[in-house]
């Protein structure tokens, strides 16, 4: 009888063993698994933080930037308006925000296809779009804005006229809405716009891109200067992207009007057309 009572006692002290271990096994995964949500929620917190931060910091920036579009002063000095980057190093990490004059770029809704066509090959060279698909595209735009059919913007046009998304936000550095004219400003022209011009080509191009570098005047121009004029803006894009020097980076990008910029007074006036907001490294 004893012996089968110490028996039971046995059983009874290695059953609540058991469940003291599994009590405690049971405690300490709930613990582990509350420890690692909690890591990721201050992980993404962090990640939101920085992000903020980073977009802050790119604010910045464009209203430096801004404040660089509103400088017509002839003693003052201009950064370039053809979207080379201005780089600024601030505490918290730096900034470059680029201007690029709109009068630049090839206007879809004005350009004929002469102009449109070789461009529009030179961009999609990359992205599988043949000289042929190039000549289609640039007729089709052509032939809406006759029909009063004019796109708000390049990559609405692009991509109506059967263009990728991908290869019509490419396009946005070289083409524009917001010239109005058919001339550019070879002032502020990229290298691929000037070889589209007729009678220019890349070698005549290549002449303006030194001629500017060196700021001296622009080349004759013979045929070619039917289609370009030294007219700037009014309209502007401006990029400032951000990089913290503790990680995380942002991206802003507006577009503005700019209406008898003027610092002498004190006043200093634009029209915002757009901002986009690009985060996580873009």
């Amino acid at each position: 009888m004893r012996r089968s009572m110490s028996h039971m006692r046995g059983k009874q002290r290695g059953f609540v063993l058991i469940t003291v271990l599994w009590t405690g096994l049971a405690l300490l995964l709930g613990v582990a698994a509350f420890m690692s949500t909690a890591r990721q929620e201050a992980l993404q917190v962090r990640i939101e933080v920085a992000e903020a931060r980073a977009t802050e910091l790119a604010r910045t920036g464009l209203n430096i930037a801004l404040a660089d579009l509103g400088r017509v002063s002839d003693d003052q000095v201009l950064s370039p308006r053809d979207g080379a980057p201005v780089t600024l190093s601030m505490a918290e990490g730096r900034v470059i925000y680029r201007i690029q004059d709109e009068a630049g770029k090839i206007d879809v809704n004005q350009a004929p296809p002469q102009v449109l066509g070789p461009v529009l090959q030179s961009i999609g060279a990359a992205r599988g779009v043949d000289a042929f698909d190039a000549v289609n595209v640039a007729q089709a735009l052509e032939l809406a804005g006759q029909q009063g059919r004019g796109a708000s913007s390049v990559s609405d046009a692009l991509r109506q006229a059967g263009l990728p998304e991908a290869t019509a936000r490419t396009a946005e550095q070289y083409l524009t809405t917001f010239n109005f004219t058919r001339q550019i400003n070879p002032r502020t022209a990229p290298a691929e716009t000037l070889a589209a011009i007729p009678g220019l080509g890349a070698s005549g191009a290549a002449e303006i891109l030194a001629r500017r570098e060196a700021g001296q005047p622009m080349p004759r121009l013979g045929s070619a200067s039917a289609w370009l004029a030294e007219r700037p803006g009014p309209v502007y894009t401006i990029s400032a992207e951000a990089e913290l020097a503790t990680g995380g980076s942002a991206r802003l990008v507006a577009v503005v009007a700019a209406k008898g910029l003027s610092f002498r007074g004190g006043l200093m006036r634009y029209e915002v057309l757009s901002v986009r907001s690009e985060r996580g490294g873009t």
